[in-house]
């Protein structure tokens, strides 16, 4: 059978016919910086590659998640829904599809099924999900450490290892909410999605369907100043910084005498 290169990728002959003939509701493109650095100028780009979505000619955020074929449509998906009515959505029809070609095994499809519960803020059932709601504030030092929650009790006997840690996160930031405030009123410029890149985990479901298992978040930290003049004219010369966070969220297994955490492991980028 013939093989097709595309971008250093090998396709059959059956692949490349079904990539050219199904449509998706969206247009993939790319743009080397070297080549047209104005573009990336304008845009604000400062990593590279950085995948950028763009509704109706504005930009609605960049993709921070793993770059499979499963995670992009979901994304996309999820971002189509918020624009457009139920009647109108296509992207359905793209994930199905997806699924039919890249799922290959039960595990596959059981990742594929929690990443749809990750991408759709909507898919928490609290019957399904009752518990606790944790809220506060930690002090943490500008270096690499962790928090973890799970099952614990001093006055209840309970089978610790049996738990499930499925979590929605309303609200997970670094920093003080004041400097995240003034970022987010347009006060001062910043990158498109930087504003959101401050707290990316607000409204991110983690759902998991089966015992001994549970996610673990990694996150890198990067710390930014605001300017020089408008920090003055804000803090009155006071020291602020914001903190971005690049996340990474993978769902783990446990031996079943183990009892799951949910861990999330920062480090703070110099």
């Amino acid at each position: 059978m013939e093989q097709k290169g595309i971008s250093g990728q090998q396709y059959s002959d059956e692949d490349y016919e079904q990539a050219v003939n199904f449509m998706a509701p969206v247009l993939v493109t790319k743009v080397d910086c070297s080549d047209y650095p104005n573009i990336c100028q304008e845009q604000q780009i400062r990593a590279y590659p950085t995948m950028r979505i763009f509704v109706n000619g504005k930009p609605e955020g960049d993709y921070d998640g793993h770059r499979t074929v499963m995670e992009l449509v979901h994304w996309i998906s999820h971002v189509e829904a918020q624009h457009r009515e139920p009647g109108e959505l296509k992207m359905q029809r793209v994930v199905e599809h997806a699924n039919e070609r890249v799922v290959r095994n039960e595990d596959e499809h059981y990742w594929n099924h929690a990443i749809s519960y990750k991408r759709a803020p909507n898919s928490w059932n609290t019957t399904q999900h009752p518990g606790c709601q944790l809220s506060g504030y930690i002090l943490v030092d500008e270096a690499p450490g962790k928090f973890v929650i799970h099952a614990k009790s001093y006055g209840h006997d309970f089978a610790a290892h049996m738990t499930n840690l499925s979590h929605i996160v309303h609200h997970f930031s670094f920093g003080h909410q004041e400097s995240q405030q003034y970022v987010e009123s347009g006060w001062t410029k910043s990158p498109p999605g930087f504003a959101k890149s401050l707290h990316p985990f607000d409204d991110n479901v983690y759902v998991t369907t089966e015992f001994h298992e549970a996610y673990h978040h990694h996150l890198r930290v990067i710390a930014t100043e605001l300017g020089e003049s408008a920090r003055k004219k804000w803090t009155h010369g006071g020291i602020r910084k914001v903190y971005r966070i690049l996340h990474n969220s993978q769902l783990s297994m446990y031996r079943q005498h183990i009892v799951p955490e949910a861990k999330s492991s920062y480090d703070f980028s110099p």
